[in-house]
């Protein structure tokens, strides 16, 4: 069933084109917005192939955004559940989805909309017991960044509003800790606070632009 476009605020507009749905601010040219994707990607040395070695077993993507760690973890043969409760977005990835060629790998991808903190309390087999939860929530500008942020971010930004307050942070982490997930998976900036009331991560995988926090449940 096709996806029909809509407007998510005044400021952006979400179009269909050759690439799939097109999410640009309003008076943009074709091109200068972003798409969902989940083509393959199967670079063995992006941070989450470390992040979930020695941990198989399918994976939750519990905020989706345009899919780009959902894509990662499909391309390194993992079956994903991603979660977006952002309609928009929700419906760019649908549409993402059905546009994949290679239908082996959509069957690898399970795409589900609402709330993350909602639905990791009641996944679907065979997601019940993921072998790792990973988390991508709206964080803030980097405080020493010189650039702008991303033309994907800006977009994210203004469809869906800033970054993820402390208490939302933090409920989000409970939400993954509470479940039967064997490892919980935080992408956060390098310089980043863990929240009041959580426990350091197992081990962490870091860059210049980003961390990657990782907690080990047994």
């Amino acid at each position: 069933m096709p996806v029909e476009p809509h407007e998510p605020t005044s400021a952006l507009e979400v179009v269909p084109t050759e690439q799939g749905l097109e999410l640009r601010f309003c008076g943009a040219k074709p091109g200068q917005g972003v798409c969902a994707e989940l083509a393959p990607n199967r670079s063995g040395r992006h941070p989450l192939s470390k992040a979930l070695r020695g941990c198989p077993g399918p994976i939750v993507d519990a905020t989706a955004g345009l899919g780009g760690d959902t894509a990662v973890m499909a391309g390194l043969g993992r079956h994903v559940l991603s979660i977006e409760r952002d309609p928009t977005l929700f419906a760019m990835l649908t549409d993402a989805h059905n546009r994949l060629e290679d239908r082996s790998l959509a069957e690898q991808i399970t795409l589900w909309q609402g709330d993350a903190v909602t639905c990791l309390a009641d996944l679907p087999a065979p997601f019940d017991a993921p072998a790792a939860i990973v988390l991508d929530p709206m964080y803030p500008p980097r405080r020493k960044a010189s650039a702008l942020p991303s033309k994907s971010m800006q977009l994210l930004r203004a469809l869906v509003g800033g970054a993820a307050s402390e208490g939302a942070l933090a409920s989000l982490l409970n939400a993954a800790f509470t479940s039967r997930a064997r490892r919980v998976i935080l992408k956060r900036p390098p310089e980043a606070e863990r929240p009041d009331g959580i426990a350091a991560p197992t081990f962490s995988i870091g860059s210049k632009l980003v961390r990657w926090d990782v907690w080990d449940r047994g």
